[in-house]
């Protein structure tokens, strides 16, 4: 009869676990469609912008023995106004957001950064926050 006891308790356990976890899937695919553009760079007097969304690549090394794997976050552009960025995609890194930042100041240029799956919505807003529509 113990033995049943404890199987019960566990499934109890697994249930509950099962139930506190629920909505932090739900609201994990909900997140990107609440998120809204950021913006940096320039925030005034710009004399261009570039919208970018945020991407995710795995890249796997093997060194020796060992096998690692990576989650490198990018910025990749998805459309631009009035100017043209020497690469079409920048990695999330000190060096590189460094240059964009320098960039930025020195072009006098506005960056609005969108979500992975943003939504078309999204997009006006960023194409607003840039200062033109399409």
């Amino acid at each position: 009869m113990k033995v049943l006891g404890n199987a019960r308790r566990g499934f109890a356990i697994l249930i509950l676990a099962a139930l506190a976890l629920a909505p932090a899937s739900f609201a994990k695919k909900n997140k990107t469609a609440n998120q809204q553009p950021v913006v940096w760079g320039m925030r005034s007097g710009n004399a261009g912008c570039v919208i970018f969304r945020e991407t995710e690549t795995t890249v796997s090394r093997n060194v020796g023995a060992s096998f690692t794997m990576l989650a490198v976050n990018q910025l990749e552009v998805v459309e631009s106004q009035h100017v043209t960025l020497p690469k079409k995609a920048y990695t999330e890194t000190t060096p590189d957001i460094d240059a964009l930042t320098r960039l930025a100041i020195a072009d006098h240029l506005k960056y609005v950064k969108l979500p992975k799956k943003y939504t078309p919505e999204q997009l006006e807003k960023a194409r607003a926050m840039c200062g033109t529509a399409h």
